[in-house]
């Protein structure tokens, strides 16, 4: 069974090692989250936890900032089944 109090204490301890988690504020955070997903995932396995939770937060920062939205507007205008064909076209 799972004790929440320590649960808390826990994550508590996660987020005072890796403050990032909590959101990235600006690009030089999120270049700083890239990197250290990039060398998380050296360890794939063991770092599973930590790479699902710090992707999130860069998913989060790269829909929500500013210096994303051309980019953001561009992928939501893409029709997915044209997309898939053009790929599909330029592989063959």
């Amino acid at each position: 069974m799972l004790v929440t109090n320590e649960i808390i204490q826990m994550a508590r301890a996660i987020l005072a090692q890796l403050p990032i988690l909590n959101g990235i504020e600006n690009s030089d955070e999120h270049q700083q989250a890239l990197i250290l997903l990039e060398g998380l995932l050296e360890n794939y396995d063991e770092n599973l936890i930590t790479i699902e939770a710090l992707s999130n937060v860069i998913a989060r920062y790269d829909d929500e900032a500013k210096e994303f939205d051309a980019f953001n507007k561009r992928q939501a205008d893409i029709n997915p089944v044209t997309a898939k064909l053009k790929v599909l076209l330029d592989q063959g």
